[in-house]
């Protein structure tokens, strides 16, 4: 039996996607995508799981990283006391008071956004129930995306099972870049 469908699959992706929102080294979307291009070749693991997984790991893992950053009380170390710190830190207020929605969404897009989102929410604050629901309507997209572009890839005719998860990843890299593009661009407009 291969890894990718043993009924581990599920709850160890979920808690690397946890462990993502503090460590964003860990290529969460990357093993998504080609899990999904394996549920999509191979019909193992279940696509509509993995869905599931990584929303469980996304939403767990803000909210431990939301959690942390307001319990360590952040927003009063002296090294974000600084002019240009607090300059930042008054422009995320001011960003996330008219677009949180749509800045925590996408961040799960960008490189390094997730954690900066997260952190900057608990910092800002973003309240607590709103927050855990910007997360929870981001990580659906974000999970979606991920298994669906892998499925999606896997269902492409003629491709081998490793091919398919190459291009799945490689599609999803692109992607992601064009959207951090689209998002700076955006932000830059709103200044």
């Amino acid at each position: 039996m291969s890894a990718a469908d043993s009924g581990w699959v599920y709850p160890l992706g979920a808690i690397f996607v946890a462990l993502s929102a503090v460590f964003p080294p860990i290529p969460t979307t990357s093993l998504f995508v080609a899990l999904g291009a394996l549920s999509a070749t191979d019909n193992l693991p279940n696509g509509f799981l993995l869905v599931v997984a990584m929303l469980a790991g996304a939403v767990a893992g803000d909210v431990g990283a939301y959690e942390l950053v307001r319990h360590r009380d952040m927003a009063n170390w002296r090294i974000l006391r600084g002019p240009r710190t607090q300059k930042a830190l008054h422009a995320s207020r001011e960003r996330l008071a008219k677009h949180a929605a749509s800045w925590v969404l996408t961040s799960r897009f960008v490189p390094l956004g997730r954690l900066t989102m997260n952190v900057a929410s608990a910092i800002t604050p973003v309240p607590r129930g709103r927050f855990i629901l910007y997360s929870v309507a981001a990580g659906i997209l974000w999970s979606a995306y991920s298994v669906g572009i892998g499925a999606l890839s896997g269902l492409l005719p003629g491709l081998s099972t490793e091919f398919a998860v190459v291009v799945a990843i490689a599609f999803s890299l692109l992607l992601g870049r064009g959207i951090s593009a689209g998002v700076t661009w955006y932000l830059q407009l709103d200044d």
